[in-house]
């Protein structure tokens, strides 16, 4: 391993670190949504198993709102504020190559407003999942839905799977589940068979698994704006497409995985289209959904026979 290896290694590691720390800090946040939520329902008049009081569900709509906002906003703003770790490791990378320019003021402004653009989006799905279970708990009390059905729904549309469930097996299979790393494989086979056997149809809708994906997306993204802001003030304007290949990963990252790139190139390859394409910004998007390569700037200057010489 080269030294440009060494270094995107370290910025690698960050980057897993900190979605396996927020991904942990997000269970704990949605379970305590949960809890609170069922909590506040449970207050709901009930007349032969069924829901009927329209005043009360129009008061719990602010009180979905305000607990979704103390717990799940909260979460946003920490995982947004780890990014700093991030940028500042960038930085420390580029200072160990050659050409290093110092970071400006007009950069930190600019990393600035990509870490407020990414928590305006954590926000966004907050205030929309606020709005979504106060609506739904509203449409259930005009309906006469059965208080079992209400909070099974609410509690599918917060985790995708029942977390507080009737059964031992299901149970079993919740522990399970959170005794395990976030990024182990074991973890998401579980999680796809609570959600095939015990909350299929809504599962795909929960909370946690657009706050899941779209913390995803931030991070890589911002990572990806941030290391493309500071090779710009270098000067660099080729990339090394970087990661480690695993039995899953795309024909499209094996095929570049290791090669170096102009940025023009870089353009004209994410014109095309491949299996698992997520957008047409190499550095936004990499090698598609969910993809954990990164691209590296570097100069050609720094090697000779394709061995770095730096």
């Amino acid at each position: 391993m080269d030294k440009v290896e060494i270094l995107i290694n370290k910025r690698e590691k960050l980057v897993d670190q900190i979605e396996e720390d927020y991904l942990k800090k997000l269970d704990q946040t949605l379970e305590q949504i949960e809890k609170e939520i069922i909590s506040l329902v449970q207050a709901t008049p009930v007349r032969s198993g069924v829901i009927y009081d329209t005043t009360f569900a129009m008061t719990a709509r602010v009180k979905f709102k305000n607990i979704i906002e103390k717990h799940f906003n909260k979460w946003a703003d920490e995982t947004v504020r780890q990014y700093d770790k991030l940028a500042k490791l960038i930085d420390d990378n580029m200072k160990a190559l050659p050409g290093y320019v110092a970071i400006t003021r007009e950069d930190i402004e600019k990393i600035t407003n990509l870490k407020r653009l990414k928590y305006a989006g954590l926000i966004q799905l907050s205030n929309e999942t606020a709005n979504t279970l106060a609506t739904n708990f509203y449409q259930a009390t005009v309906s006469n839905r059965t208080f079992a059905d209400v909070v099974k729904d609410l509690q599918l549309k917060i985790q995708g799977v029942y977390m507080k469930a009737d059964t031992g097996e299901i149970n079993d299979l919740v522990s399970y589940v959170k005794s395990l790393n976030v990024n182990d494989p074991k973890r998401d086979q579980a999680l796809n068979k609570l959600h095939t056997l015990y909350g299929a149809d809504a599962a795909g809708r929960s909370m946690r698994k657009y706050a899941k994906t779209l913390a995803h997306k931030s991070l890589k993204e911002f990572d990806g704006q941030t290391s493309l802001l500071r090779a710009k003030s270098a000067g660099l304007t080729h990339f090394l497409y970087y990661g480690d290949l695993i039995g899953d990963s795309r024909d499209f990252c094996r095929r570049h995985v290791g090669q170096k790139y102009s940025e023009e190139q870089l353009k004209e390859i994410w014109a095309g289209s491949w299996t698992g394409k997520s957008g047409s910004d190499p550095h936004l998007d990499v090698g598609g959904y969910n993809c954990r390569h990164h691209l590296q700037p570097i100069s050609l200057d720094w090697y000779e026979d394709d061995e770095l010489i730096i």
